[in-house]
């Protein structure tokens, strides 16, 4: 689970940033935190803030640092990433932390990137003990002069695995090649010793909740629909769901339709597309195969007469002859169809970051996805942090106070990020309508004029 989260230096995030998920001493919806270790984590949190405020960013930089973790740069673009409105910012590093909790052990993890050369200019994580000692499984800095340094405290049983650690974090070291400027510790470490070797536990643990985690933008589509309409679980589930959501749809259907290769590839060169169909062909035995192609996931199979199959999702409105393909939806039906199978097949995960939450929905269905998610996620170790502006959803009677969080735009054009509780606001304040009064700050200021020449 998520600790916290803070960054400087990207976007529109000029100084150091943080959001926390550590909860109060609130006494009211106590089934939206979880205790784990010696912390009582937040299950939730929702991000308020005007247009152009800074909000959006937050989850980019999640979503940037998590690229930049499980890629290395190479596959990044650091591009104006820096906060471009002072001009000395893009010489400095940009930042990224996270304090997270896995199986009630907690550990700071973080690096520090040079946007302009494209390197990883620091890296560190550290193992926080139940005494509050910590342990440093390594660290790396690059010093004045450009030599790059690591260490580790991190002491095994196993004489082996030591030995392992030392060789691993050479390759780091002052001969470090410029490939591996580019490249996380973490990822890489992760990558050799995954499935080989239980002693690296710690590394393999943090570099999977990397893995699991879930981030979604309004442009985002859920790629693997066709796998999940092949679960017979997963389809009964999504069908009463979507039912219970007034959309219209009494049943998800799986039909099983042959694969037509030539338009599957139309858009990739023949030669390569002959070869994708051989591959394939060589690779369907009775058991399916799963294939990820043009951002969609098909589940393909070998049919009776060795032809190959694939799965597709349909939609039954009423209509027995007459069914629905997923691109016949509404935008608010195709977002909800893009938000639910992350819930259902990430319950366990370690958390899932949502940017505008409440785009193309009613707010009765956003705020009816989040009464769900929080039904789902009892006694889960499950968290969403989303972007919104739907102020409907600033109800405490459906949100904690420390909960809701907002970011607002300073006179340098940077973004600040504060909660809610610093307020201290009683459970039964209406703190909609003093948001839009602009208590709370994150709301848009006008000028009195309107800006309209005259003709």
């Amino acid at each position: 689970m998520l600790i916290g989260f803070s960054t400087n230096n990207y976007r529109s995030f000029k100084e150091e940033q943080k959001i926390s998920m550590v909860a109060s001493k609130i006494a009211r919806h106590k089934e939206h935190v979880i205790s784990k270790g010696s912390r009582k984590l937040l299950k939730s949190a929702l991000v308020y803030g005007a247009n152009a405020g800074g909000k959006s960013n937050l989850i980019k930089a999640v979503n940037f640092s998590r690229n930049v973790i499980l890629q290395g740069l190479d596959n990044v673009s650091t591009e104006k990433r820096y906060f471009r409105l002072d001009e000395k910012m893009r010489l400095l590093p940009g930042c990224f932390e996270y304090k997270i909790m896995i199986d009630s052990v907690e550990y700071c993890y973080g690096f520090a990137v040079l946007y302009d050369k494209k390197e990883i200019l620091a890296e560190w994580l550290t193992k926080i003990e139940h005494n509050k000692e910590e342990i440093s499984i390594f660290n790396r800095e690059v010093d004045e002069i450009g030599i790059s340094l690591v260490s580790t405290e991190m002491k095994y049983a196993n004489q082996e695995e030591n030995t392992r650690m030392e060789v691993y974090l050479a390759d780091f070291g002052e001969e470090i090649s410029d490939s591996l400027k580019k490249k996380t510790i973490l990822c890489d470490i992760a990558k050799r010793v995954s499935g080989k070797n239980k002693g690296f536990k710690d590394i393999i643990s943090v570099y999977e909740w990397f893995v699991n985690m879930v981030v979604i933008f309004p442009t985002s589509k859920y790629t693997a629909l066709n796998d999940l309409s092949a679960k017979d679980e997963a389809r009964s589930f999504f069908g009463r769901i979507m039912s219970s959501f007034d959309t219209g749809i009494k049943e998800i259907i799986s039909q099983e339709q042959e694969m037509d290769f030539d338009k599957m590839l139309q858009n990739v060169p023949k030669e390569e597309a002959e070869k994708i169909k051989l591959d394939i062909s060589n690779s369907i035995t009775d058991e399916p195969l799963m294939l990820k192609l043009n951002q969609k996931v098909y589940v393909l199979r070998k049919g009776e007469n060795g032809n190959i199959i694939y799965y597709k999702m349909m939609l039954n409105h009423g209509n027995d002859r007459d069914l629905f393909e997923y691109a016949d939806e509404s935008d608010g039906t195709r977002r909800l169809f893009d938000l639910i199978p992350v819930l259902f097949e990430n319950k366990d995960s370690s958390i899932i970051f949502i940017d505008e939450i409440d785009r193309s929905l009613h707010t009765n269905l956003t705020k009816r996805f989040l009464e769900l998610y929080y039904w789902m996620g009892l006694d889960c170790p499950c968290q969403l942090i989303a972007t919104t502006h739907d102020t409907n959803l600033l109800d405490l009677d459906l949100l904690r106070q420390d909960e809701i969080w907002f970011v607002e735009r300073q006179i340098d054009n940077s973004s600040q990020i504060y909660s809610l509780s610093k307020y201290k606001e009683r459970f039964d304040k209406k703190i909609d309508k003093e948001y839009l009064l602009g208590r709370y700050g994150g709301v848009p200021i006008f000028e009195n004029d309107f800006p309209v020449a005259e003709y």
